[in-house]
């Protein structure tokens, strides 16, 4: 009898310690290896702390993120600061995310003093991003190399009050912002510098001269090119417009000139192909790359070494309706810049 008592008030003892280490040593219980750490920091999603870590910043999938300012400007205060966000699949699997007709619940920023102080959102963004009328968006797959891409106004996400030298990041959400905790993907940090305004054109063109701002080509990729000529188009500025513009090429689209250019002496032909600028310039020829989108979002890119296919949807808005357009931009490598030579479009309807 007392054997079994002894017996008993060991096991008691032991029983215990041997469900702790039990639980100790199951997997999932202290970390899931393997798995992607979601935090809920409690604070304002896409907004850095006092050491400038990202709270909430969970692993996103698979990809590259990345933004680029879509001109090389001088950017006064009060100006437009058209920045290009691109995706790009650089794994052996397809990506897939999704892409939210309102691009708040996809893409946030965060700006920051040089002394780290954060720069607040515009009131464009913060009624964007908390309006009760619902998310619609579609599923976007992108096959390995693809891109996607797509420019906003910085100053639609971050309210520049004063001018100065700002650093930026941008926060992509590829499951949409559904509160702290979302899933989200971190860019490159751009450094951001904004002049005071400026009184007029001339005073601008003075400062633009003194920083020596030039237009010149730049080794772009093709999807970056494409977007700098269609926002070039958009604020009608026609010498950056024509920077990556192959017009002996598009010039010859046309079945008749091109037969007329192909007959023609060298010094004919490039006053044919400055003829056609000068019509595109004062808009005397129905040339569909001379129309004004009122928006615009690259879709998908594809290249080579030499050849490259830029999809893009392109917006025309009216009094009563919106047409929708897929252009389908053809580039080549000359030297070391992309070239724009041809174009295809397709009608998509209207909204």
């Amino acid at each position: 009898m007392r054997k079994n008592l002894i017996l008993l008030l060991a096991l008691l003892v032991l029983v215990p310690s041997l469900q702790s280490a039990a639980q100790a040593s199951q997997p999932g219980r202290t970390g899931m290896p393997g798995g992607t750490a979601m935090s809920d920091p409690g604070g304002t999603p896409g907004q850095q702390d006092s050491s400038g870590a990202m709270p909430g910043a969970a692993a996103g999938p698979t990809g590259t993120f990345s933004v680029r300012f879509s001109e090389k400007r001088i950017y006064f205060l009060g100006d437009e600061i058209q920045v290009q966000a691109s995706i790009e699949n650089s794994t052996p699997d397809t990506l897939r995310f999704r892409v939210a007709d309102n691009r708040y619940y996809n893409l946030d920023f965060d700006a920051r003093t040089v002394t780290n102080l954060a720069v607040a959102h515009a009131k464009e963004f913060t009624t964007g991003r908390n309006s009760d009328q619902p998310v619609f968006f579609r599923e976007v797959s992108l096959e390995p190399g693809e891109k996607y891409s797509f420019v906003v106004d910085l100053t639609k996400y971050i309210a520049f009050t004063d001018a100065g030298l700002f650093v930026v990041q941008a926060l992509w959400y590829p499951d949409l912002f559904r509160g702290p905790g979302s899933p989200v993907m971190q860019s490159n940090r751009m450094t951001l510098d904004v002049k005071p305004p400026v009184m007029g054109a001339e005073e601008r063109a003075r400062v633009e001269a003194e920083t020596g701002a030039l237009i010149a080509r730049a080794p772009l990729p093709p999807d970056e090119v494409v977007s700098y000529t269609i926002s070039a188009r958009q604020k009608s500025q026609w010498d950056k417009f024509f920077l990556y513009l192959d017009l002996g090429s598009l010039l010859r689209r046309n079945p008749e000139r091109d037969r007329a250019f192909r007959r023609s002496s060298e010094a004919a032909q490039r006053q044919m192909v400055e003829r056609f600028r000068q019509e595109l310039m004062q808009s005397r020829i129905n040339q569909d790359i001379g129309i004004i989108p009122s928006s615009f979002e690259i879709q998908k890119t594809t290249y080579d070494s030499s050849e490259a296919v830029v999809q893009v949807l392109e917006k025309f808005k009216y009094p009563d309706y919106t047409e929708l357009k897929q252009y389908t931009y053809l580039l080549k490598k000359s030297d070391r810049y992309w070239i724009i030579y041809d174009y295809e479009i397709k009608n998509l309807g209207t909204q």
